[in-house]
């Protein structure tokens, strides 16, 4: 029997799976009180409880820590989004389940959502450009609503548009959100949903149900 099969290697791997979450959770906290540039492995380590031995254990360094920060957060993102946007029915509710369910992510994660950008805006790769600012990377972003925005435009449920730029407006909306709820305390994330989901229903109808 493989080791990691046993009860012990399941075990071992939870353990080593709570203990990277740990360390991220870590991180974001020191990078929403300190910023990007101050958030040393030894500070992280220090605000963890852990030594800085323990983080390189888990990751090859801080580098590697803040890209699994912005991939745990996605996992994480995704995993809250997807079975409400599935359960909608029609591209019509699919679309206000997308809206809602991203801006209900972004205010429960408030501060998740801020190291995320402080990750993205400043983590570089090994040419010194942005890691996480490619092309293909928004694509994969919109590409979930391109395609209720096309559905929609299929089925009827939506009039005449171009798909691409309705997902890029609507991602733009949902990421500008993100931001004010970062820099403003008492932004009213539930009226700007309620506000977003309205603006973007009258905008996808057809041209004679606005009349």
């Amino acid at each position: 029997m493989r080791p990691e099969n046993s009860t012990g290697g399941q075990r071992g791997s939870f353990i080593e799976e709570a203990r990277r979450r740990q360390i991220i959770a870590a991180a974001v906290e020191v990078i929403s009180r300190v910023g990007y540039a101050n958030a040393s492995l030894a500070r992280i380590a220090e605000h963890a409880g852990i030594s800085k031995g323990v983080i390189s254990y888990h990751f090859e360094g801080k580098d590697d820590l803040m890209t699994q920060l912005v991939v745990q957060l996605y996992v994480s993102a995704a995993e809250y989004i997807a079975p409400r946007v599935a359960a909608a029915v029609g591209a019509r509710e699919s679309l206000l389940a997308y809206l809602a369910s991203n801006l209900g992510f972004i205010e429960a994660n408030t501060t998740y959502v801020a190291a995320l950008v402080e990750v993205v805006t400043n983590l570089r790769d090994a040419e010194g450009h942005p890691k996480f600012a490619s092309a293909d990377g928004e694509r994969d972003i919109i590409a979930p609503l391109v395609d209720i925005m096309t559905d929609g435009q299929r089925t009827g449920e939506f009039g005449e548009f171009d798909p691409l730029l309705m997902a890029k407006s609507i991602r733009d909306a949902i990421d500008g959100a993100a931001g004010r709820a970062v820099r403003e305390p008492d932004f009213a994330m539930d009226a700007y949903s309620a506000h977003l989901c309205r603006l973007f229903d009258t905008a996808t109808r057809k041209a004679s149900e606005h009349d």
